[in-house]
């Protein structure tokens, strides 16, 4: 036999007294690996509630960023259009200058100030082009139907021959962008 076995012996023959410490403490372990489990369960139990409301935080803080996103995009597609239709309001007295000068430089009969009325009309169409490609239109003018959200009269007129509520002449030209009017067109109407 070994030392070790002898020793074991030994402390299985002590007197009742040495079992019930050996006892005790074989009780004693017990009750407290119980509690340990115990504990280890509401920590796991805690633990799993913060890992929810962790997740449930982290859902909402994707969810507000998402929406930030979005309202951003919205914010920046609208500060687009708006500094769009700003500058086509800056631009209207310089086109309504071309357009005069062009119906001036009709009256000319000169190859030289001909010439010049055709840089003229070059100048606005390219301006036209310039304008289409930012998605601004010009209103529908003369042979149109009188439309208040678009069209401001001027004047009223009574003619032969012409359908009622009729744009005739347009004095000032008027441009919208989408259904958005940056600009009323100033026309005369037939009664």
């Amino acid at each position: 036999m070994s030392k070790r076995q002898g020793e074991a012996k030994a402390k299985m023959k002590n007197d009742a007294t040495g079992d019930d410490i050996v006892k005790e403490k074989h009780v004693e372990e017990l009750p407290e690996a119980e509690g340990a489990n115990s504990e280890e369960v509401e920590r796991e139990e805690t633990d799993h509630e913060r890992f929810q409301e962790l997740n449930q935080r982290y859902l909402r803080v994707c969810a507000d960023f998402d929406n930030y996103r979005r309202r951003t995009r919205q914010d920046q597609a609208v500060s687009y259009e708006e500094g769009i239709m700003e500058t086509v309001r800056a631009l209207m007295p310089v086109i309504d200058s071309l357009d005069s000068a062009i119906k001036a430089s009709q009256q000319w009969q000169t190859d030289e100030a001909r010439e010049i009325t055709e840089g003229i009309v070059l100048i606005g169409q390219q301006l036209d082009e310039a304008f289409r490609k930012l998605g601004v239109v010009e209103i529908e003018g003369v042979g149109s139907q009188f439309d208040p959200n678009v069209h401001e009269v001027v004047l009223h007129t009574e003619e032969e021959g012409e359908p009622e509520n009729t744009v005739t002449e347009v004095f000032r030209k008027g441009y919208k962008k989408g259904d958005r009017v940056i600009r009323h067109s100033m026309v005369k109407v037939v009664n």
